[in-house]
């Protein structure tokens, strides 16, 4: 054999033996330097584990019990018991088995197939998501329908489209019927510019305003920010919507070049130009 390898052989046989390593001890002086579940045995100088604590199932000396891996304390396994005590609140302790006390379950196949489910937090049967016995086992937007025990929606209210006109949609959030856009059911329901035609409705220009062109005399059309009608380029219905070295034809509705002013080159003398700035001929 290779005599460095038996040196290290050596050495590591010894470490193991002045370690102590029986399956990982700690040394100890006393309770303190152990862990919570264990204590200081003061003769061999290591720490043990405190009585009624334990490692594995095989300390807690009971096939009802196990080693809780976190708290090392025995305890029973899910569902096993010697008295009620050792079951949750809603349990009774039947044949050294948890059961449901009455009145409560353990499952869904405790309840109502049809209607019920067992509630995971009260482990009571409760109507299934949507159904229902009265109106507190709906949501605060619907009541019970006690006949056919279902959630339906409050009037006025709604969880789909179906359940409003046809002008309407439902809001997922309120739960609500509300206007699609540019529908309404009053003035609200449209911008500061139009009001509702509540025979269709429908949002409408209110008067002196408009929506399209169509809606405006054949020389104007419909600014779209404001809404109102305004003369076409070169168009207009008095003098403001001219240029102040123009007049307005308010017969054609066309802006002409004042007397002494100019628009191009062509209605000036010969020689001079005009000065697109002050449209004078210069």
């Amino acid at each position: 054999m290779n005599k460095s390898y038996f040196i290290f052989g050596l050495m590591l046989a010894g470490f193991i033996i002045l370690a102590g390593c029986t399956g990982g001890s700690t040394s100890c002086d006393s309770d303190k330097k152990c862990k919570e579940w264990q204590i200081c045995d003061m003769g061999k100088k290591v720490c043990v584990l405190a009585p009624e604590r334990c490692n594995a199932d095989a300390e807690c000396n009971d096939t009802m019990k196990m080693c809780n891996a976190t708290s090392h304390n025995c305890m029973y396994k899910t569902g096993k018991c010697r008295l009620s005590a050792d079951c949750p609140g809603w349990q009774l302790c039947v044949q050294e088995n948890c059961t449901a006390k009455p009145g409560f379950c353990d499952g869904d196949s405790a309840c109502n197939a049809q209607l019920e489910r067992c509630h995971p937090q009260t482990h009571t049967c409760r109507p299934k998501q949507g159904l229902c016995y009265n109106n507190y086992d709906c949501e605060s937007w619907q009541q019970c329908n006690v006949v056919e025990n279902k959630c339906v929606p409050l009037p006025d209210r709604c969880d789909s489209d179906y359940q409003c006109q046809l002008w309407q949609y439902c809001n997922a959030s309120t739960n609500y019927c509300e206007p699609k856009a540019g529908f309404c059911k009053n003035d609200l329901n449209c911008e500061s510019w139009a009001m509702c035609d509540e025979s269709l409705n429908k949002c409408i220009a209110r008067k002196g305003f408009c929506a399209t062109d169509r809606e405006c005399t054949t020389w104007e059309l419909c600014e779209p920010t404001g809404h109102l009608c305004q003369p076409k380029r070169d168009m207009c219905n008095n003098y403001l919507d001219c240029g102040n070295w123009q007049y307005c034809d308010t017969v054609q509705h066309r802006c002409g070049t004042k007397v002494g002013y100019c628009a191009k080159d062509s209605e000036c003398a010969s020689g001079e130009a005009c000065d697109e700035n002050d449209h004078l001929c210069k």
